[in-house]
């Protein structure tokens, strides 16, 4: 009988152990599931809020008939209506007409900034998601900026009628019109903001200067007849058209300049600056092939990595695996691996955040919105 017990006594503590090794097995398992799945939602909360940040920058401060912020899209089909579309309902509607048409839109996620085009009409107009529009500045204006907190623009007292772009004085106000303050005279081209400098052209000299957000330290940066393409905190691309639009690039840190070549566009992202240009053979010949370069910030050097056998007019957009190009009626990505040169589904005129937008209009009516996923190449159409 006492055998009997201990017998007893001793499967039934097997027992137990395993029970409880079992428990514990299935503890960290769980455990580990769960960790994974944090970690996977985190890691997607992350690529979410980066691609929001980069659908806000674009729109605050690209200018032009496009701007995207989370599910909400402005668009400008060039008549003089600004539409609204959301992404999450498949919503569109007429947002606001401009009785003096419309030359670039800005988008903060809040409010839509737009100016009338040129020669019909002057202002800077407020435009909240309800359509109701305020005037927040009476005089002319070409380019605007967006912060979180201000609007930066230039306050236009002429037109260059040759190339078609503004000059005046940069200033700066307040996003409901007040505080009108101007920072730099005599501003010639586009402008361009980074890390809290301003990069411009000089409306005399043509030279491309930096200053402090305020206008102050202003330094002369390239001498020419300039006209900015790019800048970030480690570089700033631009055409020279006193040399024949020679494409320079100049490294900031000691203001190091090289050209890349005639002519081109350029791309500057998270995954690299990119510049898509005919390279110079002996300073006055061309190559007949577009060069694609990607800057080296590390050493101040720029890497040929491809050349094009087919006439790409533009250098779209970049990610993290392709180059995306536009050409007549096509739209194209390179592999920036093997540089196989493929099709996209459709001619898109707009790249943001992983994806490619095209809209179709018939007599001046916006119908559809087509959405490429330029991963999977996965097209989303809605007729309207």
């Amino acid at each position: 009988m006492k055998i009997y017990k201990e017998i007893v006594i001793a499967i039934s503590i097997i027992i137990i152990i395993i029970l409880l090794q079992i428990f514990v097995f299935k503890s960290q398992n769980e455990y580990q599931a769960t960790n994974s799945t944090n970690e996977l939602l985190e890691n997607l909360k992350i690529e979410e809020e980066k691609g929001i940040e980069e659908e806000k920058t674009y729109s605050m401060q690209n200018g032009g008939a496009f701007a995207k912020i989370g599910d909400i899209i402005i668009y400008n089909n060039s008549t003089d209506n600004i539409y609204k579309y959301n992404c999450s309902d498949k919503s569109f509607e007429l947002l606001y007409t401009s009785t003096d048409g419309v030359s670039k839109l800005y988008f903060d996620g809040e409010y839509v900034y737009t100016m009338p085009n040129y020669y019909r009409g002057k202002g800077i107009y407020k435009i909240d998601l309800q359509g109701n529009a305020e005037k927040i500045y009476d005089g002319a204006s070409i380019q605007l900026w967006l912060t979180d907190d201000k609007v930066y623009f230039t306050d236009q007292i002429g037109y260059d009628s040759l190339n078609g772009t503004p000059q005046g004085n940069l200033c700066v106000m307040n996003k409901d019109g007040s505080n009108k303050q101007k920072i730099i005279d005599n501003v010639k081209n586009y402008f361009k903001i980074c890390n809290d400098k301003i990069y411009y052209t000089d409306l005399n000299s043509r030279s491309i200067y930096s200053a402090n957000i305020d206008g102050t330290n202003k330094v002369e940066l390239a001498q020419g007849r300039n006209f900015i393409k790019n800048v970030d905190a480690n570089c700033l691309t631009y055409v020279d058209f006193s040399d024949n639009e020679a494409y320079r690039i100049i490294y900031l840190e000691n203001n190091e300049n090289h050209e890349l070549g005639k002519f081109g566009s350029d791309k500057f992202s998270e995954y690299g600056n990119y510049v898509f240009t005919r390279k110079s053979i002996d300073g006055t010949n061309l190559e007949n092939e577009y060069s694609l370069y990607k800057i080296n910030n590390e050493n101040n050097t720029e890497n040929m990595i491809w050349k094009s056998e087919k006439t790409l007019q533009t250098l779209e957009y970049i990610d993290s695996q392709f180059a995306y190009f536009t050409s007549g009626s096509i739209s194209y990505r390179l592999d920036l691996n093997s540089k196989e040169l493929t099709e996209l589904p459709n001619k898109y005129y707009y790249f943001l955040n992983g994806y490619a937008y095209a809209f179709s209009s018939i007599n001046g009516e916006v119908t559809g919105v087509e959405k490429c996923n330029l991963k999977s190449l996965r097209v989303e159409k809605t007729e309207l």
